[in-house]
């Protein structure tokens, strides 16, 4: 296997799985007259036939090299006088000339022999040492690591003094173990051929032992080394020399190394890596930077006064970016580039200070495994002939070389956890440890190496349709790096400590855990176990043959394994009456195993939608079909029966009322403060009353705390219960140990079945290795697996019967819809509308959708034109709702509560995008492509075309469009005389710096030119107030939501009015889209529902219009500057 190119859970070779199909058709008899060889398939060939396995037996061989040399001190220094000779120890060699002389251990370094021999005296004719066995077992959850113990017998005294002691039983002495099968096809190599004073990193080692790069060949040899860390001697009754050692792979020492002030790594991640990756951004931009200045008398400063210094640099956006297009979660192109990112939230406003404290800087895991893991933690010192120091060559192909390389590796893509990351931040929110670019393609990102299997032609598309990303394109919070060094003892703890938090904090999606990528294990890198398998028929899966006589498997162990919940829930998900799901991963691994249970062939009863449940007596009950509120529970805890005087119970009584009032007193404190406690937490699932647990058709209701545990909820049903082929294959409480006969074909990630299983299982379940252990004695070599069971993607609907019909619907939780419905008042209604948050009722997320760039428009870059993000909201608005709670507040004036807005609001300073975006809407509104005007007229309702006179939002009537008309009074116009609304509204937003006289300067009158060339259609269903005879610009939209409105509906029960549904469109992702980032229609009246069509139109007719206004905005001083 060449494991640098190979990637985690990728199908077995198929000419490894028709040999081992060869292997379990041979047999361990010839009949008599039959040739051995007849019965053998050819090594390195794939042509299917019986392989006789008798004639094989076990070998071993122990070696080391070692480089010796004469030093002499010059000038104080120490040295190399001679080159020295390479020489090389082993056991098990055989070589005819094991009972050579060897006079000490000085004359055999500087020996001409490159092999030396043993038994120098040996006058009792005692045979040479020998290997007795080697357990080689891997370690770490998917065999990062690997610990080789290996127990030999030395019988020489002097062999043992002179040459396994020095050599062999030395703490960090590298050790070469090579075993396997012995077999005449081919030739063990000889390490004398590998190991010269030209090439003492030995670079390319691996590669030439199999020149001819056969798989087959190396499946039936193995080497590994490392450096010993203990060993054992015995002394037994004949005076022979019993030594046990045991050496660990060379990436151990990545990991084990201590996070102390001695190395300087507590100080680097706790105290510098802000100030470090700050100087290095400065040299990416260009500007030459004195890192003295940065380390100098850093350790004066404490590490909040640090941080704040460089918070303050990356807060200021003239220095992080040239536009202001950075928006929450969007990594912008120069942060994509040079690997490092700030995400600012509040942007100078004050009003969102509370955010601030959320702000957090983030570096690519590329940049963080090149400039930190391979810089402070996996770098040795070379030095030249002269003793000066030297680099290391970070290309050279040395296999031998400690480092991380993560070139190959990817992580798993979640598109709803890309909208996560998008999400607003709430003040109870948590800072997110991860995100994902938007785009990774080539040239794009600090990564400039790809994994083996990109797609050069597709890039970003192919990935997540595949549901990944290299990981090296993957960004972490810097805070979270500092946090885990901070807190951890050694190297291996903190990396654990980062990517558990990714994985808690993408809900168990990313899964990343440590492995290595070379045959000598010197490297390790990381991988996402939860990326998609590649896809593969049952015909093409390597199935191990558990039950023939012929079978080389030696022994097989399946075991279930009790998850971390417990008894009472496997007994809850044991007992259900019908399917159901769990938000606890680990509960819903364990519910999966209801995918296997069914058998293989559909009954009729199958065919008709129906599945086979079974229960076990006796019947433990349900789980609640409702979640009891708070209140309920505590008057369920409250109740027991009275025992005492009366006299008590009046003083008691009496107490209770004087909390009561102090109580009351306190909380009315608060509310008139308009702030909350300190120690308040939220009141999101303590909402007073139950909450339905499934729909009407069956479906379980997941609810939704927040927006950011919305889109998590949507992330863990479309990437864990969803049945298609690029989810998450679940891994079951299930595990399987396979040992089979000595073999090297198998490594970590490949994946196998068994034939004893019942055709159900073999159809949707395979096992993956997560674990390598090889056993060799004097006659035997012992390979087992270690494997976890996993459940094909394509197969997790048997689960609940049929293919995603029972999918969660995900809700949010009432009391969060009360929330949301109040923070919007201010978006769609008037601010001043105190009684604005009792009419909004049964909010609801509806749909989402990416406008992404399809096709370049002419005169366009990529940068020009970002991708929108729509969201569909749904609510209706009651202007009689509460009315009760509104008296009590004191607000009992109902008029606020009769209007509802669109709002525009033109920004000083716009771009050509702003300008751009904020037509297509007005045109869109105005015409009758969305809004259907006729029938608002026709419902006696028609609304009034109004020319705008800048009125206040809380002055506004209801039942008007207003609007600014393009007119050629702006021309003649003094800014701010109000002789022209065109002019105060529009062209004042694009004041040329330069120009300090009365009038328009050149660019707006341009501008002004060009706007007249627009074409627009307006809804001839609306009542202009005059003769209109120029374009028209929206400047609000206010609708009537009085009781009285005709847009009502009626209860279709008791014939009530319940209030107008109304729809809620809302675009993120681009400050171009602030201008109007929202539009409220009445649902009747809206032509176009699917977000997805009418963000895909606006998108259109957006880019045109940016496309056209780019030959005069490059002439605009302001976006030159």
């Amino acid at each position: 296997m060449d494991l640098s190119k190979k990637i985690f859970g990728a199908n077995v070779d198929k000419a490894i799985r028709e040999y081992f199909e060869s292997l379990q058709e041979g047999t361990f008899e010839i009949q008599p007259g039959q040739s051995i060889d007849a019965k053998r398939i050819g090594l390195g060939k794939t042509s299917v036939g019986e392989s006789y396995l008798g004639d094989r037996t076990s070998y071993a061989r122990m070696w080391v090299a070692v480089n010796g040399y004469e030093v002499k001190k010059v000038e104080g220094k120490y040295q190399r006088i001679n080159d020295g000779k390479v020489n090389i120890y082993s056991v098990n060699e055989n070589l005819s000339d094991s009972y050579s002389e060897l006079d000490s251990t000085q004359k055999a370094l500087l020996s001409i022999q490159t092999y030396q021999p043993q038994l120098q005296s040996n006058p009792y004719l005692k045979p040479p040492a020998g290997i007795e066995s080697i357990e080689s077992k891997s370690e770490g959850a998917v065999g990062a690591l690997r610990r080789t113990t290996v127990n030999f017998i030395v019988h020489n005294k002097q062999d043992f003094e002179n040459i396994f002691l020095p050599f062999f039983l030395k703490p960090g002495a590298t050790v070469f173990v090579d075993f396997g099968w012995s077999d005449k096809a081919f030739t063990l190599y000889n390490p004398n051929d590998k190991v010269t004073n030209k090439n003492l990193d030995m670079a390319g080692f691996y590669e030439s032992i199999y020149p001819d790069n056969d798989d087959i060949k190396k499946g039936f040899t193995t080497t590994v080394s490392g450096q010993v860390t203990k060993y054992d001697v015995n002394i037994d009754q004949n005076g022979s020399f019993k030594c046990s050692l045991e050496f660990v792979s060379s990436n151990y020492s990545l990991l084990d190394k201590s996070i102390s002030d001695d190395n300087n790594l507590k100080f680097i991640f706790e105290n510098s890596i802000e100030e470090l990756l700050m100087g290095y951004f400065l040299n990416f931009s260009g500007v030459q930077i004195d890192t003295e200045i940065l380390i100098s008398n850093s350790s004066k400063l404490t590490a909040q006064e640090r941080s704040k210094l460089v918070k303050d640099f990356f807060d200021d956006e003239e220095k992080v970016q040239s536009d202001l297009d950075q928006t929450i979660g969007i990594i912008d192109s120069t942060s994509k580039l040079s690997g490092i990112f700030y995400q600012n939230l509040i942007k100078g406003n004050a009003e969102e200070d509370k955010l601030s404290e959320k702000e957090s800087l983030y570096i690519s895991y590329g940049l963080f495994e090149d400039k930190f893991l391979n810089q402070f933690i996996s770098y040795w010192v070379y030095y030249d002939d002269d003793g000066e120091e030297v680099s290391r060559a970070e290309e050279k192909k040395n296999p031998f070389s400690n480092s991380f390389s993560s070139f190959n590796s990817w992580a798993r893509y979640s598109e709803d956890l890309l909208l996560l990351q998008k999400q607003r931040y709430d003040e109870g929110d948590s800072i997110i440890s991860f995100l994902y670019p938007d785009t990774w393609d080539e040239g794009e990102t600090y990564n400039k190496v790809k994994p083996v299997d990109w797609d050069k032609e597709k890039g970003t598309i192919t990935d997540k349709q595949k549901s990944r990303i290299p990981l090296r394109d993957l960004f972490i919070s810097v805070p979270l790096i500092s946090e885990a060094f901070r807190k951890s003892q050694n190297v291996n703890d903190a990396l654990e400590f980062i990517f558990d938090k990714i994985y808690e904090d993408s809900g168990n999606i990313i899964n990343i855990k440590m492995t290595t990528n070379n045959e000598a294990m010197t490297s390790l890198t990381f991988t996402d176990v939860y990326v998609a398998n590649e896809l593969f028929d049952n015909d093409d899966i390597l199935t191990f043959d558990t039950t023939s006589g012929n079978t080389i498997v030696l022994n097989s162990d399946l075991k279930f394994e009790t998850p971390k919940a417990g008894l009472s829930s496997m007994i809850a998900i044991g007992n259900l009456s019908e399917p159901s799901f769990f938000d606890e991963q680990e509960l819903q691994n364990f519910n999966f195993l209801n995918s296997i249970s069914s058998p293989a062939e559909k009954s009729n009863r199958q065919k008709k939608g129906m599945k086979y449940q079974v229960k076990h007596l006796p019947d433990f009950g349900e789980p609640p079909k409702s979640y009891k509120s708070l209140t309920l529970n505590m008057k369920k805890f409250m109740e027991t029966e009275f025992i005492g005087p009366k006299k008590s119970n009046d003083d008691v009584s009496e107490d209770y009322n004087t909390y009561l009032e102090e109580r009351q007193k306190l909380i009315d404190e608060v509310e008139e403060s308009g702030e909350e406690s300190e120690n308040n937490t939220s009141d999101v699932g303590r909402e007073e009353q139950e909450l339905e647990t499934e729909t009407v058709d069956g479906r379980q209701i997941f609810y939704a705390k927040s927006n950011r545990d919305f889109r998590m909820l949507n992330a863990k049903v479309n990437s864990f219960i969803k049945t298609t082929d690029n989810t998450i294959s679940p891994v079951l409480p299930v595990s399987l140990t396979l040992k089979v006969y000595g073999n090297n074909f198998l490594g970590i990630g490949d994946f196998f079945t068994i034939n004893f299983l019942p055709k159900h299982y073999q159809e949707r379940v395979y096992f993956q290795i997560v674990g390598v252990d090889h056993s060799v004695g004097t006659s035997m070599w012992e390979t087992t697996y270690t494997t976890v069971m996993r459940l094909k993607s394509n197969e997790k609907s048997r689960t609940h019967g049929q293919i995603d019909e029972k999918i969660p619907e995900i809700r949010l939780h009432p009391l969060f819809q009360k929330q949301k419905a109040e923070s919007m008042i201010g978006e769609i209604s008037s601010k001043e509308n105190l009684a604005g948050k009792y009419c909004v009722k049964n909010y609801k997320k509806e749909e989402t959708s990416r406008i992404t760039l399809t096709k370049l428009p002419v005169g366009l870059t990529r940068d020009d034109i970002p991708n929108l993000l729509w969201e569909k909201e749904s609510f209706v608005w009651d202007a009689k709702n509460d009315e009760e709670k509104r008296k009590k507040e004191g607000n009992s004036n109902n008029n606020n509560s009769e209007k509802l807005m669109n709002t525009v609001k033109l920004y000083d300073n716009m771009g050509s995008g702003e300008l751009a975006y904020f037509i297509t809407i007005s045109n869109l509104i105005l015409g009758d492509e969305l809004i259907n005007w006729e029938l608002l007229q026709s419902k006696g309702l028609p609304y009034e075309l109004r020319e705008s006179d800048g009125q206040q939002e809380l002055n506004r009537q209801s039942k008007v469009v207003y609007v600014t008309e393009r007119s050629d009074s702006a021309l003649r116009a003094i800014a701010g005389s109000g002789l022209s609304n065109f002019r105060d509204f529009i062209l004042d937003k694009f004041d040329q710096p330069s120009y300090t006289l009365f009038g328009l300067d050149d660019f707006q009158k341009k501008l002004y030119e060009q706007l007249g060339f627009l074409k627009q259609e307006v809804s001839s269903f609306l009542i202009p107030s005059k003769v209109f005879t120029d374009n028209l610009y929206l400047n609000g939209l206010t609708w009537d939501v009085s009781a009285e409105s005709p847009l009502y509906q009626n209860d279709a029960i008791n014939s009530e009015k319940t209030g107008i549904p109304f729809v809620r469109f809302t675009v993120t992702e681009h400050s171009d889209t602030r201008v109007i980032p929202s539009i409220v229609v009445p649902r009747e009246l809206l032509k176009i529902q699917s977000v997805d069509v009418l963000g895909k139109k606006v998108w259109r007719e957006y880019c045109g219009l940016k496309a056209g206004f780019k030959e005069l905005f490059e002439s605009d001083e302001r976006e030159l500057q």
